[in-house]
């Protein structure tokens, strides 16, 4: 196991290539060569890649290594199904507590402004296994999400309403929206496959 020093940096790193949609779906992740380009031993690159595929960022295949993960429309539907359910929970335990919600500002694109707001959501729900689990499935969206501007023009609209009435507190209008922002999501799912294998 790599030092932490060492380990924390490497898996930040790659993490972070991974939600941009830094590699193409399927792309194969070369431990040797991620080494050479993080400045680093191969141990903690295999060790971070380990671990993102334990968070399901990273596939690894015995006898193959280690790939982004290739979703397809079903994969990417039930992925915001669950993305929803959480979201869901999490709003019913905001209104229930009427806890404070502090979203901050500042991003970069959509893809962050919908990270930043739906993980600002999951954290304020007050449970720590809640605001892991959206915290991950929004990593595993974050590709797809840099490709929603090309499919619906209104998005990054849709995601500012979404953030408006998450701070402002109305709880029933965000359940709406919330429910409204996914169905959308789900119909192009195909399409958000298909531009991630593009680009």
């Amino acid at each position: 196991m790599s030092p932490a020093h060492v380990l924390e940096p490497t898996y930040d790193a790659l993490r972070r290539r991974l939600i941009a949609g830094a590699w193409p779906s399927g792309f194969r992740l070369e431990a040797t060569k991620l080494a050479l380009e993080l400045g680093v031993s191969i141990t903690p690159v295999r060790d971070s890649l380990n671990r993102l595929s334990g968070e399901r960022l990273v596939q690894a295949t015995a006898g193959i290594g280690f790939h982004v993960p290739r979703l397809d429309a079903a994969d990417i539907s039930q992925l915001l199904d669950w993305h929803q359910i959480l979201l869901g929970i999490a709003v019913q335990r905001l209104e229930a507590s009427q806890a404070a919600l502090t979203i901050p500002h500042g991003h970069n694109g959509i893809a962050d402004h919908s990270a930043i707001l739906f993980g600002s959501i999951g954290m304020a729900a007050g449970n720590g296994e809640l605001d892991r689990a959206v915290a991950n499935a929004a990593a595993r969206l974050g590709p797809y999400r840099r490709m929603e501007t090309e499919l619906l023009a209104d998005a990054p609209a849709e995601i500012e309403r979404i953030d408006q009435f998450a701070r402002a507190g109305r709880w029933q209008a965000l359940k709406a929206l919330l429910e409204h922002y996914h169905e959308r999501r789900r119909a192009i799912a195909s399409q958000l496959a298909q531009a991630v294998r593009d680009s």
